[in-house]
């Protein structure tokens, strides 16, 4: 009995992990911001998560729409989610915003994070897995190391205004109903 329990355990296992590598899951995974979201802010948290141990390259860039000479950020204001589904098919230009970030993972599962700053409009988060891999160079006559894409995921983000705070009400607020005040006078009572 114990026998056939190991091994339709060891048959379980390895179904789930032929079934991992028919879908191919991602080496990496952005976690933030959600893919095709719509976010009120005016700083934006970027996390891609890493499972495997691979070095990866995020990009963050803001689309923009006109020539070279007029470029303009996209005007997100009136987006709603299907808008943001179909702007991933419209070609825009594509302004990267600071330096690509390179992350290598040495654990089991790893997180880049960082926060940027932004303005309202339409940008992009881009995760590329980076391989190393020796190549013969006819060139140079002998074997040099060359960086490829493996993988490459992306989300897009419509950020719109921030809206004004609203006066933020206390959540332990010290007015007191009729009922509050009684059982409070109770319980001192009973302490003195």
């Amino acid at each position: 009995m114990v026998h056939l329990k190991r091994i339709t355990a060891i048959i379980l296992v390895c179904v789930l992990l032929a079934a991992g590598a028919v879908f191919g899951a991602d080496a990496a995974s952005i976690v933030s911001p959600a893919a095709n979201s719509i976010v009120y802010t005016d700083s934006l948290l970027v996390s891609v998560k890493v499972t495997e141990l691979k070095t990866i390259r995020v990009s963050v860039y803001e689309e923009k729409t006109g020539t070279a000479e007029t470029m303009a950020s996209v005007d997100v204001s009136k987006f709603t989610e299907e808008d943001l589904k179909a702007a991933a098919d419209t070609k825009y230009s594509e302004v990267l915003l600071g330096e690509a970030a390179l992350y290598t993972n040495t654990a089991d599962i790893g997180f880049y994070t960082k926060q940027i700053a932004v303005t309202p409009g339409l940008y992009k988060v881009k995760a590329e897995t980076l391989e190393t891999v020796m190549e013969w160079s006819e060139e140079e006559q002998k074997l040099v190391e060359k960086t490829l894409v493996s993988q490459t995921v992306s989300s897009l983000v419509a950020v719109k205004t921030k809206p004004a705070e609203e006066e933020k009400t206390q959540v332990f607020q010290d007015t007191a109903t009729g009922a509050v005040t009684f059982i409070r006078k109770i319980l001192k009572g009973l302490f003195k």
